[in-house]
């Protein structure tokens, strides 16, 4: 599996919020059997901060999305003044066996 944070800045809380609904709403057909996104967590930071992670299946997944759409989003943000900083690698995944449906919003 391949781990990805992502870290933006923007300029207030207005921009954040928006942009944050747009990237939900743009990935949402990532989280397909086909597509290879497994989990997507949402850090707010401060008003104008937000840190993402993604957890992909493999990097192939990870690369197509990037290729199709991501990495042009991501530039258009920084366009509009959005500092944004990504680090990603292989990531090893543990999870409690107290996470449930309840806690999480299954995609």
């Amino acid at each position: 599996m391949i781990g990805v944070t992502v870290t933006v800045k923007f300029q207030n809380k207005l921009v954040k919020d928006s942009i944050v609904a747009s990237i939900k709403s743009v990935s949402e057909h990532s989280f397909g059997e086909d597509k290879g996104l497994l989990m997507r967590c949402f850090t707010n930071v401060t008003d104008t901060q937000v840190s993402m992670f993604l957890l992909w299946k493999d990097k192939s997944s990870l690369s197509k999305t990037r290729k199709e759409y991501s990495a042009k989003f991501w530039e258009d943000i920084k366009d509009m003044g959005g500092i944004v900083s990504i680090i990603e690698g292989e990531c090893e995944v543990e999870m409690s066996s107290f996470l449930n449906s309840s806690l999480v919003k299954m995609k």
